[in-house]
């Protein structure tokens, strides 16, 4: 699995972030994509407003990733970063 591509899975929801966590050999270079994934999708469980800022955030995100950035920051959770350990 190419890290574009472990990047762009780790923002499409639980189980694609589950391949991505799994599926992909080095944690330190995805650390930052899994981490605001997994906060996405936990924001993503509110009904109604949860759910559309899980979509705003994914759509910026794989965009940022597509359009070349290898780590994009998304706006208020892009400091996170809970697998660079």
């Amino acid at each position: 699995m190419s890290k574009k591509l472990a990047a762009i899975f780790a923002y499409l929801g639980p189980v694609f972030w589950l391949i991505s966590l799994l599926a992909y050999p080095d944690k330190k270079d995805n650390s930052k994509n899994l981490s605001q994934g997994l906060v996405l999708w936990l924001i993503g469980l509110i009904p109604t407003i949860g759910n559309l800022i899980f979509l705003i955030g994914a759509i910026m995100a794989i965009v940022k990733i597509c359009q070349g950035e290898e780590n994009p920051e998304l706006p208020v959770i892009g400091g996170l970063d809970f697998f660079n350990k």
